[in-house]
C-alpha cells in the first residue's frame, strides 16, 4: 500500500508585533532566529518590578549602570537608583563631587548611603563644615559611615546645628557608623546620637571623648538612647559610658543583636545588667572578655560567672572573641600561673547558661601561639554541651570551615583560631 505524504503542513508561527524575522545559519550549519528590538508601546508596559530586578544583579559595576542609563529613558531612573545610592567622598574628590551633586538636584534624591572617609587636617575645617552642612539636607539618606574626625573642626554654627538636630537627615537615617571620632565630652556625643530618632543601627569604633564630668550647658533636649535601635556594635570605646546612656531611659531600645567583643573585667556587671535589661529581644550577641597578663584570668573568670544567658530565649547566633590562650609572659611567676588557672575555665558556664531553643550557631575566635594551648579549653565538657544542645533536631548539625561534625542536636560550632607569634 502506498504511503501518501500529508496535505497539511505545520505553518510558521506569525509575529504579531512590528517586528520581523530574519534567520541565517550559525557557525554549527544550524537555523538560528534574530528579532529586532521590540516596539516602544510594548516595552513601555513592562513592569517595574522586572527592570528593579534587572538592575539589582548590576548593582556591583557602576561602569555598566553608566553605560544602562544611556539606553533608552525608561532606563534612566533605575540606572541612577543604584548609581548613586552609594557615595564615597574620598579626600581627592570629595569637593568636586559634592559641587557636581549641588549642580544637579534630580540626582541628590537618589542617595541612600554615604561614605565620609579620613584624612581630615585642621586647615580643612572650611571645607569639613561645608561637607557636612551639605549631608544633614539630604533628602533620603539612611546610611552614613565617618572616619578620622574630631569635634574640634567643627565651626558653632555647625556644633549647634548638630546638637540641635536641625537637618533632614535627623528623620531619615537608620545606620550610623562612626571610627575613630573624637567628641569633646560624652554628654557631646549621645546629645548628638539622640537627635536621630529613626536610627536603628549605631555602631562605634575607636569613639572617644574628652572630660566626662563636663556638662553641656545649652542642651535642652534629654539626651535618651534613639528607641527603635535595635543593632548596636561597641568596640574599642567606654562601655561603662555607653551601657549607663542605653539604660537611662525607662524602657531599654529592643536591641537584636549587640557585638561588644573588647569588655573588661570591671564591666562585665554593667554589661550583665544591659543583658538583663534587654531580654527576649536579643537575637544575635558577640561578646568577648579582655584581661591584661595570665595573672588577670582568675577576676574575668569571676566577672563572667556573673553573666546569665538564659533569658535571652531568642538567641540564634553567638560567638565568644578573645579566648586567649596565648601571652607574652611579662614574669617567670605569670607564666607559672597560667598553668594554675584556665584562662577559658569560664566558656562552658557560660555556655550553659543559654537557653535558646533556637541557638544554631556557636562561634569561639580562639588567639594561640601553638597546637598544646588548646588543652586548656575543657573540650569534654564542650562536646558534651554540644551534643546535648538546646533545640531537638533529628539531623546532626555539620561544623563549619569543613570540619569534624560535633554533636547531635546542638548548635554549629564554627571554630576559628588565629595564630599569634611566639617570637618577633
Amino acid at each position: 500500500m502506498a504511503r501518501h505524504r500529508s496535505l497539511l503542513r505545520p505553518k510558521r508561527p506569525r509575529l504579531e508585533s512590528a517586528s520581523s524575522l530574519d534567520s541565517f545559519p550559525d557557525l554549527m550549519g544550524q537555523p538560528t532566529t534574530a528579532t529586532r528590538p521590540l516596539p516602544h508601546n510594548i516595552t513601555s508596559r513592562l513592569p517595574t518590578e522586572l527592570y528593579d530586578h534587572f538592575f539589582h544583579e548590576l548593582h556591583a559595576s557602576k561602569t555598566t549602570l553608566a553605560t544602562c542609563s544611556l539606553v533608552c529613558k525608561a532606563w534612566l531612573d533605575h540606572a541612577r537608583r543604584y548609581l548613586f545610592s552609594t557615595v564615597n567622598l574620598r579626600s581627592d574628590s570629595r569637593r568636586r563631587f559634592v559641587s557636581f551633586l549641588r549642580d544637579s538636584p534630580h540626582i541628590i534624591g537618589f542617595i541612600r548611603h554615604v561614605r565620609m572617609g579620613g584624612g581630615w587636617m585642621l586647615e580643612q575645617r572650611d571645607e569639613f563644615n561645608d561637607m557636612i552642612r551639605f549631608l544633614i539636607n539630604l533628602d533620603n539618606l539612611r546610611n552614613i559611615d565617618i572616619e578620622a574626625w574630631s569635634w574640634s573642626y567643627l565651626s558653632p554654627e555647625t556644633a549647634g546645628v548638630l546638637l540641635g538636630g536641625k537637618g533632614k537627615i535627623f528623620e531619615t537615617l537608620a545606620i550610623l557608623d562612626l571610627t575613630f571620632i573624637t567628641f569633646p565630652t560624652f554628654d557631646t556625643f549621645r546629645t548628638v546620637v539622640s537627635q536621630f530618632q529613626m536610627l536603628r543601627q549605631l555602631s562605634l569604633d575607636n569613639v572617644t571623648w574628652g572630660d566626662e564630668d563636663k556638662p553641656e550647658s545649652d542642651l535642652n533636649t534629654p539626651a535618651l538612647a534613639p528607641p527603635l535601635l535595635s543593632r548596636l556594635s561597641i568596640c574599642a570605646c567606654s562601655s561603662q559610658s555607653i551601657v549607663r546612656w542605653l539604660m537611662d531611659a525607662a524602657e531599654v531600645p529592643p536591641i537584636r543583636s549587640l557585638r561588644m567583643p573588647e569588655v573588661l573585667a570591671d564591666e562585665v556587671s554593667l554589661v550583665n545588667d544591659l543583658l538583663a535589661a534587654i531580654g527576649p529581644s536579643l537575637e544575635h550577641l558577640e561578646i568577648g572578655f579582655l584581661d591584661r597578663n595570665s595573672d588577670d584570668a582568675p577576676a574575668v573568670a569571676s566577672a563572667v560567672a556573673q553573666l546569665d544567658l538564659s533569658v535571652h530565649t531568642r538567641l540564634r547566633t553567638l560567638r565568644i572573641d578573645q579566648l586567649t590562650l596565648y601571652r607574652f609572659p611579662s614574669s617567670p611567676s605569670s607564666a607559672s600561673s597560667a598553668s594554675d588557672v584556665s584562662p577559658c575555665v569560664w566558656l562552658v558556664p557560660l555556655l550553659e547558661s543559654t537557653s535558646s531553643p533556637l541557638l544554631s550557631e556557636l562561634t569561639l575566635a580562639v588567639w594561640l601561639g601553638e597546637e598544646s594551648q588548646l588543652d586548656s579549653i575543657d573540650w569534654k565538657a564542650l562536646v558534651a554541651f554540644l551534643e546535648r544542645g538546646v533545640q531537638s533536631a533529628s539531623t546532626p548539625i555539620p561544623c563549619a570551615r569543613n570540619r569534624r561534625r560535633i554533636g547531635r542536636g546542638g548548635p554549629r560550632l564554627d571554630f576559628s583560631p588565629s595564630a599569634r607569634l611566639g617570637a618577633w
